[in-house]
């Protein structure tokens, strides 16, 4: 598997050349690193969002800091993927020895709830110091790109990569290879921002989601469970969630159905290999 480098200018996904812009930002601070002059440009063909110009980050401990001041709190997006996964695998729930694959680990909270269910939890991050603090927690952790890590295939039940796929810079490559390491019948669990969502169509460049500081890829749900239904996925269960506190029943109820109707800010999606 080749993993192609990042180009603003073509497109990874479907390496259409020709796009248009759809926001500019002169700049974006919103609780992040500022970053200046970004522009999010659509592509023509596959319709997929992308940020120009290209950013490298490196992930290391400043990247991670917030999830450290956290803690071992577990998010209840993450709580629900989790919930979603075991109903997959009803089927499945007697399995021994179940691998369990953290794509984008970064400290370990996946890994330990992975643990703490009963499966063999193993790591993967691109940052040195994330998989260096995961290994410190007890977990095998490796360093890199997904790509070139493993040379057998099928070799887990289940991988996890939960807002990792808007980071990196050939998402086609991370799903098909994802889809080779995993085991027939065994689930994907992917989860990313969600471009279609309520919010960023009322709040446009003021949406807080952005996160243009490294997300280099803007998906909607649509545009995600195509992505994976190409890789050779089916999809088990797709929502999407929001997570806001309102200050009325008024406005929850409103935001609890655009999540239910596809519309919330994050994207959580179970597929299978067959």
């Amino acid at each position: 598997m080749i993993e192609k480098p990042y180009i603003a200018e073509i497109c990874n996904i479907c390496g259409g050349e020709s796009y248009r812009k759809v926001h500019y930002f002169k700049e974006w601070n919103i609780g992040r690193v500022p970053v200046k002059e970004v522009t999010i440009v659509q592509c023509s063909k596959c319709k997929v969002r992308r940020r120009m110009p290209a950013i490298l980050d490196d992930y290391e401990e400043e990247y991670h800091a917030t999830y450290v001041n956290q803690n071992k709190a577990i998010h209840p997006h993450q709580l629900s993927h989790f919930a979603d996964l075991m109903m997959a695998r009803l089927r499945q729930f007697y399995e021994k020895e179940v691998r369990f694959l953290d794509v984008g680990c970064s400290t370990g909270r996946a890994l330990q709830l992975a643990r703490t269910i009963g499966f063999d939890a193993i790591g993967l991050d691109y940052s040195k110091w994330a998989s260096n603090y995961c290994s410190n927690l007890g977990f095998e952790t490796r360093c890199g790109s997904l790509i070139g890590q493993w040379d057998e295939a099928e070799q887990f039940h289940v991988i996890h990569c939960s807002h990792t796929i808007e980071h990196v810079p050939d998402p086609v490559a991370y799903l098909r290879e994802m889809f080779r390491l995993i085991k027939p019948r065994g689930q994907l669990m992917i989860a990313c921002p969600n471009y279609a969502s309520i919010h960023r169509i009322l709040l446009r460049e003021r949406w807080p989601v952005w996160y243009l500081d490294s997300h280099l890829w803007q998906f909607t749900k649509y545009q995600v469970e195509r992505m994976l239904r190409d890789s050779g996925f089916i999809i088990i269960s797709s929502r999407t969630l929001h997570g806001n506190t309102p200050d009325s029943h008024f406005k929850k109820r409103l935001l609890d159905l655009s999540a239910a109707f596809g519309f919330g800010d994050g994207l959580n999606i179970i597929a299978q290999r067959p």
